[in-house]
C-alpha cells in the first residue's frame, strides 16, 4: 500500500504516538478498501483531515474522510444517511453525514469497519480493481498557509 507522504507525518508530529498510529492505521484500512481513489490531506486548527473521493474533485465527490483529533480519530461517511446501519455503529444526526469514532488501534480490526467502507464505495459508484498498487491512489497535500500579517489600520 502507499506510504504516507512526508507532509502527513509532519502534520501528525504534534500528536501522541498512539494517535499517530491510529491515524496511519485507519488510513491504511481506508486505502485498502477505496483504492483506486483520490486522497486530499490538510491540517486545520484542531485536527488533521484526510478526504477520499472518486475524482480529483475530492471535496465535491467525497465518499469518506478521516479526522484526527488529540484523543481520537473519526471516520466520516459524507452520505452516511444512505448507508444501511446493519451493525448499529454509525453516529450522528445530521442531514447527510454519519461517522464512526475510534480511540484504540485494536478497533480497526473490526470487520464492520470494512463493511461500511465497502458499502460507501459501492454507493458512490467507485469501481474496485482486483490488484492495487501505489499508483492507484492520487494524493494531494494542502500545505499550511503562512501566518497572515495583521491588517494595517485605515488612514481615511
Amino acid at each position: 500500500m502507499t506510504k504516507p507522504p512526508a507532509e502527513l507525518l509532519e502534520f501528525l508530529h504534534p500528536y501522541d504516538p498512539p494517535i499517530q498510529s491510529l491515524g496511519l492505521g485507519l488510513r491504511k484500512v481506508v486505502l485498502e478498501e477505496m483504492a483506486p481513489c483520490h486522497e486530499y490531506i490538510f491540517a486545520m486548527r484542531s485536527k488533521v483531515v484526510l478526504l477520499y473521493g472518486s475524482s480529483e474533485r475530492v471535496i465535491a465527490d467525497c465518499i469518506c474522510s478521516i479526522a484526527l483529533f488529540r484523543r481520537h480519530a473519526t471516520l466520516m461517511f459524507h452520505r452516511g444517511v444512505d448507508l444501511e446501519d446493519t451493525y448499529g455503529m454509525l453516529r450522528g444526526s445530521g442531514k447527510l453525514m454519519r461517522h464512526l469514532r475510534f480511540q484504540q488501534l485494536s478497533e480497526l480490526d473490526r470487520p464492520e469497519l470494512r463493511a461500511y467502507l465497502r458499502q460507501a464505495r459501492k454507493q458512490s459508484g467507485l469501481k474496485r480493481m482486483r490488484r492495487t498498487s501505489s499508483d492507484d491512489v492520487v494524493t494531494r497535500v494542502k500545505r499550511s498557509s503562512p501566518t497572515r500579517r495583521p491588517l494595517l489600520p485605515r488612514m481615511f
